[in-house]
């Protein structure tokens, strides 16, 4: 596969730490990758930058006002329900009929996953199916520990079967052990860089490389967003309640 000279150094650095001012938006980084990736590469940076409009499309879905540009859709795209990629059509047909699941939006997970991974194996991508591997264990391992403490059955929260044994048992009890939600979240977030830069690989202009800056950077934009004064007012306007 080509590598990425020209790319990676006009790519800029990222932040050192989670809720640093990101170099540039996520929109504009990705817009950048989207320009000069190479045509045989397309569809795996679709399939990475597909995670962002499934959080996307789990958000709007349920009526919040959060959106993140940089995906492959806009948000006026995702309104019109036109040009949806197969696998939230198919979840959209699924969950008018009825999905059976303590939480609708695990469907929706499992067949991002399941198309993503596939395009992974399919161009044997070494980053995507290490890292989207241990993703997907890690929530299902996260969704079996929350089933296990409301009395419920982990399996009503599985997303796809085993890929390896990983153990997040410190991971799960170094979030566990945080004072507030919100540092529970960024502890892991912190693992998720973590298994980053273990699946990235040794070249730093490959494939693989590029595709860990995708992801480094979407969680970066994630926590510059929760790092930005909050604004009260604004939240009320748009039906937040204390």
């Amino acid at each position: 596969m080509a590598d990425y000279y020209f790319l990676m150094c006009l790519l800029p650095a990222l932040p050192a730490a989670l809720g640093e001012k990101m170099p540039l938006p996520f929109a504009e980084l990705t817009g950048t990758i989207k320009r000069h990736i190479h045509p045989g590469h397309a569809e795996l940076l679709a399939a990475h930058l597909l995670g962002v409009d499934t959080a996307n499309w789990e958000q709007l879905d349920q009526g919040r006002d959060l959106f993140v540009e940089g995906g492959l859709m806009s948000r006026e795209e995702m309104a019109s329900r036109q040009d949806l990629p197969e696998f939230i059509k198919n979840f959209n047909e699924e969950k008018e009929r009825g999905i059976h699941r303590a939480y609708v939006y695990d469907r929706l997970w499992e067949a991002y996953y399941a198309y993503a991974h596939a395009v992974a194996q399919r161009f044997n991508c070494r980053f995507g199916l290490d890292y989207l591997s241990w993703e997907i264990e890690l929530r299902t391992s996260l969704a079996a520990l929350r089933s296990r403490e409301q009395g419920g059955n982990p399996e009503d929260h599985a997303i796809l079967g085993a890929f390896r044994a990983y153990d997040f048992t410190n991971v799960i009890a170094q979030a566990r052990g945080q004072k507030n939600p919100l540092l529970a979240e960024r502890c892991l977030d912190e693992e998720r860089l973590k298994q980053i830069y273990r699946c990235e690989g040794s070249s730093p202009f490959s494939l693989d490389a590029l595709l860990a800056y995708l992801m480094r950077s979407w969680l970066f934009s994630r926590w510059e967003r929760i790092a930005e004064p909050f604004d009260m007012e604004t939240y009320l306007q748009q039906g937040g309640s204390m």
